[in-house]
């Protein structure tokens, strides 16, 4: 069962507090809470818009990875390792590809 709990503050201390609560992506109520418990209140994730051209590359490079394991699996004796680990790697020099095209820098 939940109480309010009220008590007196300046307009400016309310808008701090608010802004601050928004800058971490929390509510007032779970700043507060969280606050007041002792608990240290962190960031929360924002997820991120992704690019639906890279979710399609990665389905087609997932797609690729999916045939090949099936038919390594299923046509064992006739499995040319080689062949197989060429496609791996070409797959994971795709993949850095991506992962450097899309590279988000950390101080976002």
């Amino acid at each position: 069962m939940s109480i309010w709990i009220k008590f007196r503050a300046t307009a400016e201390q309310r808008d701090a507090w608010y802004e601050k609560a928004r800058t971490k992506g929390v509510s007032f109520s779970d700043l507060a809470r969280q606050t007041l418990d002792g608990v240290r209140v962190e960031r929360r994730h924002q997820l991120r818009r992704v690019d639906p051209a890279l979710l399609r590359q990665l389905a087609r490079l997932g797609n690729n990875l999916n045939q090949l394991a099936r038919w390594a699996n299923r046509d064992q004796r006739y499995a040319d390792s080689a062949a197989v680990i060429g496609r791996l790697i070409e797959i994971d020099r795709e993949l850095a590809a991506l992962r450097k095209a899309y590279e988000v820098p950390d101080d976002r």
